[in-house]
């Protein structure tokens, strides 16, 4: 799984890197290259003349239904022919969704890690929460910050839920580094993200391959780590399309599909 995730980091990195800055237009590229390659994978993965007769013979149900709209007898049989033809339609365009769904989970993890949150800003404070497989002894936890990080309250030590947190003052900026110890022994390698930029922000521990999958810039820990868990807070990102704030989620939905629309001609699919 790291490999996946590292290979498509990689190409998501391609772009974002020199679009950091315009999160806005990162997010047309990344929306308009989906299009694009959903549309190639959709062509490949489907009989393309049985689909167009089969959409053709959807759509001819559909202006029947409206020509004989004053026969029920007729209209009854139009539609048992509606309905097989919009099955026959789905069974076609059934292996194009299989396809689809794990380049799309990948894509989707990639821009949920990138466009969900931002990074911290100079003079930001996030909170840094370890969670411990046993609760530990307090005084023997330790907590190493680069420069630029700074320890402004805490440690808060829960010792009911075994977990410790500190409130963190960032003034630097890029991957900054941190480590918790217990007894002098390295337990957990945590990197803060600051400044500007589209990174893959480490926010959490992922421990399932389920997770590792959907959040490709979780971080994992040793099998022998008395570490369970950590999550470090960022603020949510907010972008503005045309002078309208739209959800990422809704942002790449809506473009990617006008990407798809705008090129299907040119690419010759039939859907």
């Amino acid at each position: 799984m790291a490999t996946l995730n590292g290979i498509v980091s990689g190409l998501f990195d391609v772009v974002c890197r020199p679009l950091g800055g315009h999160p806005a237009w990162a997010m047309v590229v990344l929306a308009g290259l989906t299009g694009v390659w959903a549309l190639a994978l959709f062509k490949l993965a489907t009989p393309q003349k049985r689909l167009a007769r089969s959409r053709d013979l959807l759509f001819g149900h559909i202006f029947e239904m409206g020509m004989y709209q004053d026969h029920l007898r007729v209209l009854a049989k139009i539609q048992k022919d509606l309905a097989l033809a919009n099955l026959r339609y789905l069974a076609l365009s059934l292996p194009a969704l299989v396809v689809l769904i794990v380049p799309m989970v990948l894509t989707l993890a990639q821009l949920e890690g990138r466009f969900a949150k931002r990074p911290l800003h100079s003079g930001e404070a996030t909170v840094l929460t370890v969670g411990f497989a046993a609760a530990p002894d307090p005084d023997k936890v330790r907590l190493e910050l680069p420069p630029g990080v700074m320890v402004e309250a805490g440690p808060v030590f829960d010792r009911q839920g075994g977990a410790m947190a500190w409130r963190l003052r960032v003034n630097g900026v890029g991957e900054l580094p941190a480590r918790v110890t217990v007894a002098g022994k390295t337990a957990a390698d945590i990197v803060l993200h600051a400044g500007e930029g589209l990174p893959l922000t480490s926010r959490k521990l992922g421990a399932t391959w389920w997770e590792k999958l959907l959040y490709p810039g979780w971080r994992t820990l040793p099998a022998d780590s008395p570490v369970s868990s950590w999550e470090a807070t960022y603020p949510d990102r907010h972008v503005a399309y045309l002078g309208i704030g739209l959800n990422w989620l809704v942002a790449f939905m809506i473009l990617s599909v006008a990407a798809g629309l705008a090129c299907k001609d040119a690419l010759g699919v039939e859907m």
